[in-house]
This record gives C-alpha cells, sequence and structure tokens, in this order.
C-alpha cells in the first residue's frame, strides 16, 4: 500500500517536462509540431485583424458557399476519423476500414470544394492583389490546405497498411497486437481533430469579417 502510494506521489510531483519525457517519441512530435502550427496560425490571424482594422474588408465580398460545404465535409471526416481507435482495440478491420477510408474520402472533398472556393473568388474577381483581407484569406486556407494535404499522406499510409493487413491471417493477428499501430492511428486522430477545430475557427473568422 505505502509503496503504491509513493509511486502515485513521485507521478503527481513530476513537471510538464518530466511528464512530456515519457510520452512516445512519435507523441512528443505531434505535441510540438501542433503548438508550432498554432503558434504560425495565430500570427497571420493577429496580422489578419490588424491589416484588416486599418484598411478594412474587401467591399462586396461574399465568402463563396463552396468554403461553406468543405467545412460540412471536413468535420465529418473528424467524426469518422474518431472511430478508429475503438475498431482497433476491438480487432474490427470491417470498421477500421471503414473508419479510415471515409475519413480519406470525405478530406478529398473537402480539398476539392476549397479549390473550387478559390476559383469562385477568381471568376468574381477577387484576386490574391485585389484587397489584403482577400490576401489573408487566400494565405491562410492554403496554409491550412497544406496541413491537410501533409495529414492525407499519413493517413494513406495508414489505410494501405490496415488492407495489407487484412489480408493474411496472420499478420492480421499480429496487427492488433502491435501497439505502435494503435498510437499510429491514436496520432492521425488527434491532428484530424486539431485541423478540423482549426479550420472551423478559419471559417468563421471569415465568415463574420467580411
Amino acid at each position: 500500500m505505502s509503496t503504491n502510494r509513493k509511486t502515485h506521489r513521485d507521478k503527481s510531483k513530476l513537471s510538464g517536462f518530466e511528464k512530456l519525457e515519457r510520452f512516445h517519441p512519435y507523441k512528443t512530435f505531434l505535441f510540438f509540431g501542433i503548438v508550432g502550427s498554432t503558434v504560425l496560425f495565430l500570427s497571420v490571424v493577429f496580422l489578419y485583424f490588424l491589416t484588416v482594422s486599418r484598411i478594412g474588408a474587401a467591399e462586396n465580398f461574399v465568402l463563396p458557399k463552396a468554403f461553406s460545404v468543405s467545412t460540412v465535409f471536413l468535420i465529418l471526416s473528424s467524426y469518422t476519423i474518431s472511430g478508429a481507435v475503438s475498431a482497433f482495440r476491438n480487432d474490427s478491420f470491417r470498421n477500421l476500414k471503414a473508419s479510415l477510408t471515409g475519413t480519406f474520402v470525405l478530406t478529398i472533398i473537402f480539398c476539392v470544394a476549397q479549390v473550387i472556393g478559390w476559383q469562385k473568388m477568381v471568376a468574381s474577381g477577387f484576386y490574391l492583389d485585389s484587397n489584403p483581407g482577400i490576401a489573408y484569406l487566400y494565405i491562410l486556407s492554403a496554409l491550412h490546405l497544406l496541413h491537410v494535404v501533409g495529414g492525407l499522406f499519413y493517413l494513406l499510409a495508414i489505410t494501405l497498411t490496415v488492407y495489407n493487413k487484412s489480408n493474411d491471417i496472420v499478420k492480421s493477428l499480429l496487427y492488433f497486437t502491435n501497439e505502435l499501430q494503435a498510437t499510429r492511428l491514436q496520432l492521425v486522430t488527434a491532428y484530424w481533430h486539431f485541423i478540423d477545430a482549426l479550420w472551423v475557427l478559419l471559417f468563421f473568422m471569415f465568415l463574420f469579417t467580411f
């Protein structure tokens, strides 16, 4: 009893960095990556508000509906990826495939809708150099899309691994006992929720400032 209490006490006394050191290296990398991306976006958003407050938003500009559509699909992709870890814990290739494949398809639709949104802006005469606020819309949405595309490559690699392992009886049994695979699913899920929340915040920011 005393040993358990001492262990619990020792854990509670760990500093933030000591707790971080106990994380899996992949989780530590993702943590710092998310922190870095958050700082980057906050900096650009700050410059955006500073610029808009001085110059003002573009006149007669309406945010293309394609951005609203893309937001819905990205939220749905965040929902579908949520079932990946539980499917792994339940040893269900069927649910895991559905979760990963559904997320991949929905995210592709998000990317296409984003490009369509840019095309609508260009067709309406709003180019990158039309207005500083419009320029920030292009920059922030493109920067976010780069984060999404980067995540898509990682998601694709995981999805292909799942399909490959599911076709072999021995490999399928070993797959669900590999904690590294569980960690990868946890990482991609956390990342997807991050880019989803990030875009929703950006979307509403643009929606109410233009």
